[in-house]
């Protein structure tokens, strides 16, 4: 389980996953839902297609907690969030959550 200090600071946990914080693009792309919309100009749609391309082997998905997107290996990235989950259903169980 994540210590408070990568709980308190989510991106910090990305170099322990193998994971890419993908900046550029978030500049572009501020938000998960404009992907599901219809409404991507070129220049977001070349965005995210050159992330994509840059990473062919990772997946692409945003992380909430830092508002930027990543990449990364698939299981690399639940894990980081699985992680994160139970620190705060230890927390809101009253159980030692790893601090």
């Amino acid at each position: 389980m994540i210590g408070q200090e990568l709980f308190e600071h989510p991106r910090r946990q990305y170099p322990l996953f193998g994971i890419t914080p993908q900046d550029e693009l978030r500049a572009v792309v501020e938000s998960p839902n404009l992907l599901e919309s219809d409404f991507l100009t070129e220049e977001q749609i070349e965005a995210v297609e050159k992330v994509l391309d840059d990473n062919p082997d990772n997946v692409l998905t945003f992380d909430p907690d830092e508002d930027v997107w990543i990449t990364g290996p698939e299981e690399e990235i639940e894990k980081m969030f699985a992680q994160r989950e139970a620190f705060v259903e230890a927390l809101i169980s009253g159980e030692d959550p790893g601090i």
